[in-house]
């Protein structure tokens, strides 16, 4: 009886899988959590991507709908007066506006980083050549730090769905910070090319006073009303509001048609880690069965 006592406390003593059981568990309990959580986030990431395939069309259809509106309508009228053409003005930049238009919302790819380093790497050649007016909270958080005595003024929480009203407020707010200094205004924005592919564009406007300066060149083919004074101040306002409508346009349906895209690779990417933390899972589960089986089976051999 003394040696199977003995023979069995030394099979016992040999043979010690209390800690990979309890490994096991504590693997087991960690991963159903995570796989949980990762379920979660493919749900939402799927719900969002659905969501922002909806908002894409309606945005892509409005910019299909407003994006020949008023677009280099003055300039084709600069171009085609002749007399203006053999003048040739040309005008010196010392400084310039610089309008970045971000979106508000992340979780919507690059578009809004690349808009940030195209300003910083615009600004840095000259930091006294520029001011700042942003569009949108992601350039207000990411630029506002970096250049406070550049900023001007910034505008969020835009209205959405975009339309000609919103975009000439936001115009003529800007005109408003179009001080005696600044020569032009530079728009940055994300231009629609197709739904997996939005690049960076800017469009450079006349401030004021050069507009009124090459307007009044012009001839006058109405020689009643309206006056020459209130015209080249309409035009100049629709000018600048057809531009940034244009830029609008563009920007939004690139924020949609990008955040889809991201969402998409969220969800598959969510997808993929579920199936590795399964396999994971299953093996853990597997390894603690294994070791459940090998302890009854030696306190049997043992008995």
């Amino acid at each position: 009886m003394q040696r199977l006592q003995g023979a069995t406390l030394s099979l016992w003593s040999s043979f010690t899988p209390v800690p990979q059981y309890a490994f096991a568990t504590l693997n087991l309990k960690q991963l159903k959590q995570r796989m949980k959580s990762v379920g979660s986030i493919r749900k939402i990431t799927k719900a969002m991507k659905m969501v922002a395939a909806s908002k894409m069309k309606q945005d892509v259809q409005r910019l299909e709908n407003g994006k020949y509106f008023g677009v280099r309508s003055i300039q084709d009228l600069f171009a085609n007066e002749t007399y203006l053409q053999k003048k040739q003005l040309t005008f010196k930049i010392n400084k310039t506006l610089l309008v970045p238009i971000t979106s508000d919302k992340g979780l919507c790819g690059g578009i809004n980083s690349s808009i940030i380093r195209e300003t910083r790497s615009v600004v840095r050649q000259n930091r006294n050549a520029f001011k700042l007016f942003l569009i949108g909270e992601k350039s207000l958080g990411a630029l506002q730090r970096g250049f406070p005595e550049l900023l001007t003024q910034a505008i969020t929480a835009i209205h959405t769905p975009i339309n000609f009203v919103n975009s000439s407020s936001i115009a003529h707010q800007i005109q408003l910070n179009v001080t005696d200094d600044i020569d032009q205004i530079a728009i940055i924005f994300n231009q629609f090319k197709n739904v997996v592919q939005q690049v960076v564009k800017r469009v450079d406007l006349l401030n004021r006073k050069n507009f009124i300066a090459q307007f009044r060149l012009v001839t006058k083919y109405d020689t009643a009303e309206p006056e020459k004074e209130f015209v080249q101040n309409y035009m100049y306002e629709y000018y600048v509001a057809t531009a940034f409508y244009h830029a609008m346009l563009n920007n939004f349906a690139s924020e949609t048609s990008s955040r889809m895209n991201a969402m998409e690779n969220a969800s598959k990417n969510a997808g993929e880690m579920l199936d590795k933390l399964t396999l994971e899972y299953n093996k853990v589960r597997q390894a603690k069965i294994t070791v459940e089986l090998c302890e009854i089976i030696s306190g049997a051999s043992a008995v």
